[in-house]
């Protein structure tokens, strides 16, 4: 309930308090009772003007309160008395009129945005999946399927890589087995340092050139003849050895004898072919020995017996004749021919014959029309034959490489048939 509804209810409820005093029946005088008392006039004017002064009432027109109060028993002039009272009617409150509500516009610009996006998404979409997505799609495949196959050939590779790795181990078997350091024919024969330096001077060696013998050998040499000067089966000791070699080769004491040394030293710490034990007296303690104290013994490489394929080979020498005669050579060929140089050589030769005996044997078989004076199949065979070996032979020539043969003054001849 507004505020102007509720301050009307207490004055239509005065307005009928009011009716009801002024509806109130005045009592008729009859005659034959005694007049009463005249009725307050004023308690009558009083109600009227109460009734004249609520909202409702002064709402209407003159006519109307006229008509009313004339009927509530008042006279004319109380009743012009009133109604010059009443104060002029209050204007009713104007309120202006309230803005038209934004949401319509509100909702018609909402309405526009979502086209907008939608149609703007639906052309991205249409530009993705025409356009973008078949090259996406398209360089993603070609990607895989190269992958694909660089994964193949990757499998392929290693495939190949463990069956070659298969037979090379199968062939290697055949073969004999590397051996750990063989020494130089020079000095295998040397069981001395004498030995050594005789052989550096027969080699014209000079003395204070270190690096054209092997450390090997020479560590070889001075541990063998220590150990048969001493007749000792324990060992050579480091210091002994050094002793023994400083004083022998002359180079150890030049300017470079430190980096000699050290050159000995590593090899016979890092070398398979020597082997270091401790003295016997210090075997039981847990300390360490001293390098110097070690003993040094030679350890000849093992020789691994020579494999099937070169005892066969071995066999087959030894069977074949040493002193067979040699054909003597041609006057025009100046050097003797390789085996493969003899065959390319006997091949052309054959080649030039087929190539002029082909020919020759057309000519005496044709006619005067041109025609063949045989129709025997037997010969067309054996031509047919022919020109397939020399056509085989003539390609194996052409793919050959240059391997200088020598050629006679004939085999032009003989191959310009060809």
């Amino acid at each position: 309930m507004e505020p102007d509804q509720k301050a009307e209810a207490p004055t239509q409820a005065s307005s009928s308090d009011a009716d009801k005093q002024l509806a109130q029946p005045v009592p008729e005088i009859k005659p034959d009772q005694t007049p009463q008392p005249s009725v307050d006039r004023s308690e009558l004017i009083a109600r009227a003007r109460t009734f004249l002064s609520t909202p409702h009432i002064c709402s209407q027109d003159d006519t109307s309160k006229h008509a009313f109060l004339v009927e509530k028993g008042l006279t004319q002039g109380e009743i012009y008395s009133l109604l010059r009272e009443i104060p002029p009617p209050v204007p009713p409150r104007t309120y202006p009129q309230p803005p038209p509500s934004n949401l319509p516009n509100m909702l018609v610009g909402i309405a526009r945005m979502l086209t907008w996006l939608a149609g703007s998404s639906a052309f991205v979409l249409f530009i993705y999946y025409r356009f973008l997505l078949p090259r996406i799609s398209q360089t993603y495949h070609a990607r895989r399927a190269l992958r694909a196959h660089q994964s193949g050939l990757m499998l392929r590779l290693n495939e190949s890589l463990a069956t070659f790795k298969e037979k090379q181990a199968e062939c290697f078997d055949n073969l004999p087995k590397p051996m750990i350091y063989k020494e130089e024919p020079e000095c295998a024969d040397c069981h001395s340092l004498d030995d050594i330096l005789a052989c550096r001077r027969k080699a014209d060696i000079d003395d204070e050139d270190a690096s054209d013998t092997s450390n090997v050998s020479i560590l070889r040499s001075a541990i063998e003849e220590l150990t048969h000067s001493k007749e000792s089966t324990e060992g050579i000791s480091t210091g002994d050895l050094f002793n023994h070699l400083e004083a022998k080769l002359p180079w150890l004491k030049g300017e470079r004898g430190a980096e000699c040394q050290n050159d000995l030293w590593q090899t016979l710490d890092k070398s398979h072919l020597f082997t270091s034990t401790s003295p016997q007296s210090s075997s039981s303690s847990s300390i360490p020995e001293h390098p110097s104290r070690l003993l040094w013994s030679y350890v000849p490489p093992p020789i691994s017996p020579p494999p099937p394929m070169i005892v066969a080979l071995d066999t087959l020498q030894a069977v074949l004749p040493h002193n067979a005669p040699v054909p003597p050579l041609s006057k025009t060929e100046t050097v003797p021919l390789r085996p493969a140089q003899r065959t390319l050589q006997t091949l052309a030769d054959f080649t030039g014959y087929i190539a002029t005996q082909t020919y020759a044997f057309g000519t005496h078989m044709r006619g005067i029309g041109g025609s063949l004076t045989t129709n025997n199949t037997d010969v067309d065979e054996i031509r047919r034959e022919i020109r397939a070996l020399k056509g085989l032979v003539l390609n194996r020539r052409s793919f050959l490489p240059g391997i200088g043969i020598p050629r006679t003054s004939s085999e032009p001849s003989k191959l310009a048939g060809v």
